[in-house]
């Protein structure tokens, strides 16, 4: 009698521990989840308050809610394809769109060449119906690339030797150089770092790097003596590279207080010092009212700290580094090789283009295009990111860890 009821003891644990297994297995990461919803949310405030002096005197009706509508419509239709990603299906069925969707993105990214729109001497947007730039679509697309390849054993063996430089950085090279045509190089920076990350999650050999670095090293070489000897290429009336070493020496003379660049900056750190610790109040910031450039798309940060100060930062900051944590822990905890790889790229993106937009708005680093993700304005780049959110809490809903 004793054994017996030892052995259903027993596989009544086992039956509960099936169940908890289970439930836990099927249910979203709550903490990366709320991290999303929070930052859209206080980045959707955020922009009312940043724009609602460009949109009033923008707007033909005069109205200052112009930007903010079209941000609501965007956080809306992001969320609801955050949710249908997230919810449908397995994320490994998305893996065999990857070839096709960089395929896509290198056709946009030809099209914007050919026919996309000029705006501030940058030629990055596309409008076929609906205005966005493919850059963004390059980003995400980028990472189901070398995901897929990494993930693939046959793949990834040659991938990790020298036969990767043929069969992934060629075709990633090729996206870069398109981009940096455009000219946009904060974005050829971000996919290099994301690049560089999902290299070492792939374990490419040392040979491989070598090869890489001297292959950069030739093109860099390549594109001085261009400019030096045929200047005319990199500086035509509508498109320059040139303006990259002028960021930088700007970004170290301390005398040129009048450029442009610089007076950007000036203004930003202005903004940021002066909301102390609780800040000026919200809706009652100052740079805002045409003195910050930008000021609710890459320079929203510093009307968040000037309005909302050092307590505002601070909780917006933690908010980020929760979503950080949690992805890379959905990373370590993915179910296989596939996820492990879209999860650190996802994350890794997030990462490195916030770290990036506080080093520009704090003067840590030249003036460069980047906003902040999930709460800077732009259709493009938010609906995008909630897309690729949505495959991150995939991940996570068939991964075996406490969520909660």
């Amino acid at each position: 009698m004793d054994d017996s009821q030892e052995k259903i003891k027993k596989k009544s644990i086992q039956i509960a521990e099936k169940f908890r297994q289970t439930i836990r297995s099927e249910q979203m990461d709550f903490w990366l989840l709320l991290s999303i919803i929070l930052l859209v949310g206080m980045g959707t405030m955020m922009v009312f308050s940043a724009s609602s002096a460009a949109a009033y005197r923008l707007s033909t009706s005069s109205s200052a809610y112009t930007i903010l509508t079209k941000q609501i419509l965007f956080a809306v239709g992001g969320t609801i394809i955050m949710l249908i990603i997230a919810n449908w299906g397995d994320y490994k069925l998305l893996s065999r769109f990857s070839i096709p969707l960089y395929v896509v993105s290198i056709i946009l990214l030809i099209l914007v060449l050919l026919i996309g729109s000029v705006y501030n001497n940058a030629k990055r947007w596309l409008n076929i119906g609906v205005e966005f730039q493919p850059s963004e679509v390059f980003k995400i697309a980028l990472i189901f690339f070398l995901a897929y390849v990494f993930s693939r054993p046959g793949l990834a063996f040659k991938a990790q030797r020298l036969m990767g430089l043929v069969i992934y950085f060629v075709p990633a090279v090729l996206g870069l150089l398109l981009i940096a045509a455009q000219p946009h190089m904060s974005c050829v920076v971000i996919c290099l770092f994301v690049l560089g990350v999902m290299m070492i999650m792939g374990k490419v050999r040392m040979p491989t790097y070598i090869a890489l670095i001297i292959l950069a090293g030739l093109f860099v070489l390549g594109l001085i003596l261009i400019t030096k000897y045929f200047p005319n290429v990199f500086d035509s009336d509508k498109f320059s590279l040139t303006y990259i070493v002028d960021r930088i020496k700007l970004f170290f003379d301390k005398e040129s207080s009048g450029e442009v660049d610089n007076y950007q900056i000036e203004q930003s750190l202005y903004a940021i010092g002066s909301g102390g610790l609780f800040g000026r109040g919200f809706g009652q910031g100052v740079q805002k009212y045409m003195y910050l450039p930008e000021p609710y798309n890459d320079f929203i940060f510093s009307i968040l700290a000037e309005e909302l100060g050092f307590v505002g930062v601070t909780i917006v900051i933690c908010l980020f580094a929760l979503f950080i944590f949690r992805g890379y822990k959905i990373a370590v905890n993915a179910p296989d090789r596939l996820g492990s790889l879209l999860a650190t790229g996802i994350t890794s993106l997030i990462a490195i283009q916030v770290i990036m937009n506080l080093a520009v708005v704090s003067k840590s680093m030249p003036v460069t295009g980047i906003s902040l993700p999930l709460f800077s304005y732009g259709g493009t780049s938010l609906v995008i990111l909630m897309a690729a959110m949505g495959v991150l809490l995939n991940i996570s809903k068939q991964s075996h860890y406490n969520k909660f």
